[in-house]
């Protein structure tokens, strides 16, 4: 008995002499935290996709496109842990060119299956974060609320407008009978100087495609509640009228699901494209309604009828809407210069491997425009390069997984 007494006192200090034999760990590389590729200077511009189910940004040149080894310069990681996945979601840009900024959804446990699925019922709270654009490091983030949706940035690059698209709140408040006021998600303001939120505004159920006016005294917001909010930020009290679409459902069950919005930088009218058909609703700025002959319809036997619009552009004149069609994958040529717009024809990506296009956007001399397609959330997405004269996709590029966002890192003239 003494000896088996002996035996287990004597256990852990044999056990911290075996542990002070190790031998030291092989990491297999030179150094365990690799340094971030070196990338060449900003030049005329960067290209930025965020991959929204492998936490990464795809960096591309702005130049170059018509070189034949033109493709992606980097695919950086981001997020604050290393080890889960954070669902970053949509990017927005510094006017410098020195930073850009993109928000973790913190949704993509379990399916991750995008605006239809998981998208929007993360229950941790959400982060908004900012990365150098020369290293791509994080500076700064600031913790938000849960389910970051789409955000944008002002002009003088001092304030980010950050919606969330919080389906899960709706959920829960139906479930336990609380009232519509209680399923609102907010509109957060945050100031890029320090990464504080300074204002947190109550817009409505699952907001989430956020544009600013022109002139910026309005914050347009995609509400899935069928409304699109308008809150007025040259009021302190930042008040929000609602404009509901036409025969609306309820935040429980909408009819035409509002999900990404286009602005026009000329006239200020907004385009709403919703998740549950392919009519595209126009709003006047002037009156704050929408205007019923305004919107893009389709007609006949065209096969945009079967699509669900996304995020669009317009052409430096105004003229002109690009609006992407999902389950059909094309980009709609949109004439909107008359009372009633015109489809004037389409670019079709589906040949060039799109599937889902989520968003496009126009570069700057407004000859080209890219459209980025989430693919099926478990392989790689693409990026495509439009000759928008000729109607042409001139290049195509195998992006991360689930690419949700493209747009362009640059120095404003």
């Amino acid at each position: 008995m003494k000896s088996l007494l002996l035996a287990r006192l004597l256990a852990p200090l044999l056990l911290g002499a075996c542990a002070d034999t190790e031998p030291p760990l092989d990491y297999g590389l030179p150094n365990a935290w690799p340094e971030p590729p070196v990338l060449p200077e900003l030049g005329a511009g960067r290209i930025v996709v965020t991959n929204s189910m492998d936490d990464t940004v795809s960096l591309l040149p702005l130049d170059g496109m018509d070189t034949p080894d033109w493709g992606e310069l980097a695919r950086v990681p981001v997020g604050l842990n290393p080890v889960e996945l954070e669902g970053p979601h949509h990017a927005a840009f510094s006017p410098a060119g020195d930073f850009y900024y993109v928000g973790l959804s913190y949704s993509v446990p379990g399916a991750g299956s995008g605006p239809h699925g998981a998208h929007g019922t993360g229950t941790a709270d959400g982060y908004c974060l900012k990365l150098d654009a020369r290293t791509n490091r994080l500076v700064a983030s600031t913790r938000v609320d849960r389910n970051p949706g789409d955000l944008v940035i002002s002009r003088d690059g001092r304030t980010l407008y950050q919606t969330h698209f919080d389906l899960l709140r709706v959920q829960e408040v139906a479930r336990t009978g609380g009232t519509r006021a209680q399923m609102n998600a907010t509109l957060v303001l945050i100031d890029t100087d320090t990464m504080k939120v300074k204002k947190k505004v109550s817009v409505c159920p699952a907001p989430h495609a956020v544009r600013l006016s022109p002139d910026e005294t309005r914050a347009y917001v995609a509400c899935l509640s069928d409304e699109i909010a308008v809150v007025r930020l040259d009021d302190p009290a930042y008040p929000v009228t609602l404009v509901p679409l036409p025969q609306a459902g309820t935040p429980v069950s909408p009819r035409h699901s509002p999900y990404a919005l286009t602005a026009s930088h000329t006239d200020g009218r907004v385009w709403v494209s919703t998740l549950n058909g392919s009519t595209v609703y126009a709003l006047d700025p002037t009156t704050g309604g929408l205007v019923a002959e305004g919107a893009v319809v389709p007609e006949g036997t065209s096969p945009l009828r079967q699509g669900i619009p996304m995020f669009g552009d317009l052409s430096a004149d105004g003229k002109t809407l690009f609006m992407p069609y999902q389950r059909v994958e094309a980009v709609a040529i949109i004439d909107v210069t008359g009372a009633r717009p015109v489809i004037k024809g389409t670019i079709d990506l589906a040949p060039e491997g799109c599937l889902n296009v989520h968003q496009v956007t126009l570069l700057p001399e407004g000859d080209k425009a890219l459209a980025v397609c989430e693919g099926d959330h478990v392989g790689p997405g693409t990026l495509h390069v439009l000759e928008l004269k000729t109607g042409e996709v001139t290049k195509t590029v195998r992006v991360g997984i689930y690419p949700d966002s493209v747009g362009i890192l640059r120095r404003r003239p």
